[in-house]
């Protein structure tokens, strides 16, 4: 017996009697249509006829039920579905990597453009001080020391020497030119000062013109430094 889905015009092959006299819904397994099946319209000589080889068979098969077929009927349906259901869940599945695999390169891109927008700020650190000074603070911030105009003082080194019988302190420190091009340092400050930060002396060193991307070594003397200079500071004198 041949049954026709009226939504979609899908056919299937049933066996014959599955239906019964009565009629009974049936489900589509392809959209899901549910409809009623009239049942088949059956000569009553004939039914009396098959009402016996049914009862005959029963009898054989030790009293089959007689919803067996139904049941098979049912699970064939099921079983249609449940593929349906798969394929319906596989092109999910699908479709949720197809997203995470996107979702993940567009995180890529952003984050190597993060790194390769990194690298070039370190790398001209510099030249966009030179530009913007406000930028000084943020590098500063990230532990780079990065000063306005290129020039940079190397924190000094001391030593007490005695000359002809009198204490002299010595200073060394290294000024470092971070442009390309030549620049003229202004004077380099010095400052001693007490356990309680009070100044108690200060002098300042000419240091002259400092080639591109070079770095200048300056030494200077203090006779007979204060007893109580304890802390040494230093900068440019416009600092």
């Amino acid at each position: 017996m041949i049954l026709t889905c009226p939504e979609c015009s899908t056919h299937y092959k049933i066996k014959d009697g599955s239906i019964g006299p009565n009629g009974r819904s049936v489900s589509c397994a392809k959209c899901d249509t549910v409809w009623f099946e009239p049942g088949q319209k059956v000569d009553p000589d004939q039914l009396a006829l098959k009402d016996n080889e049914t009862n005959l068979l029963e009898a054989e098969d030790n009293e089959v039920p007689e919803s067996q077929e139904e049941l098979d009927l049912d699970n064939k349906s099921s079983g249609s579905v449940g593929a349906h259901v798969a394929m319906r869940d596989r092109a999910d599945a699908q479709k949720v990597k197809k997203r995470s695999r996107l979702i993940a390169f567009i995180w890529g891109i952003t984050v190597a453009l993060l790194i390769v927008a990194a690298v070039i700020a370190f790398l001209n650190r510099q030249a966009i001080v030179n530009r913007m000074p406000i930028a000084a603070s943020a590098y500063k911030a990230l532990g780079m020391n990065v000063k306005q105009g290129g020039l940079d003082i190397v924190k000094p080194e001391t030593e007490t020497l005695m000359v002809e019988g009198e204490p002299v302190l010595l200073v060394r420190t290294e000024i470092e030119n971070h442009t390309k091009q030549a620049k003229s340092a202004p004077y380099l400050g010095f400052r001693l000062r007490n356990r309680n930060g009070e100044s108690v002396a200060e002098w300042y060193v000419e240091t002259g013109t400092i080639q591109a991307g070079k770095t200048k070594t300056i030494e200077t003397q203090y006779p007979n430094p204060p007893v109580d200079g304890m802390h040494l500071s230093y900068g440019f004198a416009e600092e």
